[in-house]
């Protein structure tokens, strides 16, 4: 019996979400997230993503800098990154207090960011693990006689965003989007070449209903989840 064109249309595009779930599931993802109310619809957008990965089953790794990151870079470490172009094992600090965000930005393929945006941008602490982790041996390295960075995150083919602003989409685009711009055009640039990335955002959050904050949220989750 021929099949009818909507159930043909129906049965491929069940096929492209099973194949989008087996791809999704193999991705080794890393989150990164922050806000400083454990109340705060951050930390629930947070909780949503990192729900939605373990359904999927992805092999996860999770960063909250709201713990114990400082991501103040000082000068001691700037002047221990930057002390060799050829001996990259300087990234390595003192302490030990970045081997574990150093490791897991090496090991993910996909890197998903949790925070609000404030300002047009990251929050100090997502810009501090920038600075002190996107570092020299670990992100990018400088060849000797050039004048271009050489990325060192080809690991990394997926990087998304999960944010909240008080603004409108309007606003935050005659602001120059920054912090879009900050992670899609200049991170993006020390990984894979084929890093694909995707912008998930809630805009006026504090004058939203509270029936389309929680379907967001449903959305995030669905969205991690498949």
């Amino acid at each position: 019996m021929t099949r009818r064109p909507r159930e043909l249309i129906s049965s491929a595009t069940e096929t492209a979400k099973q194949k989008r779930r087996e791809k999704n599931s193999s991705m080794k993802t890393l989150v990164v997230h922050y806000h400083p109310r454990e109340d705060s619809l951050g930390r629930a957008a947070a909780d949503r993503v990192i729900a939605g990965l373990t359904a999927a089953g992805s092999p996860l790794r999770v960063l909250d800098l709201t713990a114990d990151f400082d991501p103040v870079l000082t000068l001691e470490e700037w002047n221990r990154f930057h002390a060799s172009k050829s001996d990259h094992s300087v990234h390595a600090n003192e302490t030990g207090e970045l081997d574990e965000h150093f490791e897991s930005l090496q090991w993910a393929t996909r890197l998903i960011l949790v925070h609000p945006t404030w300002h047009g941008g990251q929050p100090a602490e997502i810009k501090g693990w920038f600075d002190r982790v996107w570092m020299n041996g670990v992100a990018w390295e400088l060849p000797e006689g050039k004048q271009n960075l050489r990325g060192l995150l080809k690991n990394i083919r997926r990087i998304e965003i999960v944010t909240t602003h008080g603004s409108s989409r309007l606003i935050n685009t005659l602001q120059g989007d920054p912090g879009r711009i900050t992670v899609f055009r200049n991170l993006r640039m020390m990984c894979h070449p084929l890093c694909r990335t995707r912008w998930n955002a809630l805009y006026k959050v504090d004058r939203q209903a509270p029936e389309a904050i929680t379907a967001w949220l449903d959305s995030v989750e669905e969205r991690f989840g498949h």
